[in-house]
């Protein structure tokens, strides 16, 4: 089974105009972590998510995911897609 991660996230709830100006100038020089397979955000603005393989380098993800701390409140899900989890889930509950 692959191992990955979705990543959801949320934008800090005390931040101003200028915090986000701060945290989009950042992310124009940053950009994702290594293994991005998809990264989406939310249409209302609080956030996103992003789908993320197993990186090989965990110290370079930790030092991206470090980068965006101070505007952005993290939470980490391993995920493997329905058609490898599922002879599990079978074999458990089968």
């Amino acid at each position: 089974m692959e191992r990955m991660f979705m990543i959801v996230y949320r934008y800090r709830d005390d931040l101003d105009a200028e915090d986000l100006r701060a945290l989009t100038k950042k992310f124009a020089e940053v950009g994702n972590a290594p293994g991005v397979i998809a990264h989406h955000t939310r249409l209302d603005g609080r956030g996103g998510f992003v789908l993320q393989s197993d990186p090989e380098d965990h110290a370079q993800a930790f030092e991206v995911t470090l980068t965006y701390a101070p505007w952005i409140e993290f939470e980490v899900v391993p995920v493997a897609t329905i058609e490898e989890a599922f002879p599990v889930i079978q074999k458990v509950y089968g």
